[in-house]
């Protein structure tokens, strides 16, 4: 009976939305795109395998940092350490500590193979601009009174 409910709960809120939406397509909606910027060239465009290796780099940190969350969540629990005499925060700390230790050496591995240091930035375009330089400097002293003015209005008086 759970599984059949939940397929007609599914299947009912598909239908009904498929029901109630509008359906209009056009070029432009049918078009493919990549973080709202329109596609460029072929999907299958050969590209630096060290981006690879810096993503893969990324995402085992970042997993690894997510990791401390439950240690941070009982850090401090009153009822484990009452229940151990307080050695609960010693041991959750020293577990933080070699945790934290381990992505420091690790962070030095692949500092130490290379992997940051191989990644050429992309070039600079040279952009030869019809507006003055004077101008750009007006605009940043305009904007940078105006936020002055902002700060000031916005901070409690310090008196």
């Amino acid at each position: 009976f759970f599984v059949a409910g939940t397929l007609a709960l599914i299947g009912g809120g598909a239908l009904t939305s498929i029901w109630l939406r509008t359906h209009r397509p056009n070029a432009i909606k049918l078009s493919t795109y990549e973080s709202g910027e329109a596609s460029v060239g072929d999907a299958w465009n050969k590209f630096n395998v060290r981006f690879y290796i810096l993503a893969i780099i990324f995402v085992l940190f970042e997993v690894e940092t997510i990791l401390l969350l439950p240690w941070a969540t009982i850090w401090a629990n009153p009822m484990l350490n009452s229940l151990t005499g307080g050695l609960w925060v010693y041991y959750t700390l020293s577990s933080a500590v070699a945790f934290i230790a381990l992505l420091v050496v690790g962070l030095g591995y692949v500092w130490r193979q290379g992997c940051f240091a191989s990644i050429p930035l992309p070039p600079t375009p040279d952009i030869e601009s019809t507006v003055p330089f004077s101008y750009y400097e007006q605009v940043n002293l305009r904007y940078a009174s105006n936020n002055a003015q902002n700060q000031s209005l916005t901070r409690p008086n310090a008196h």
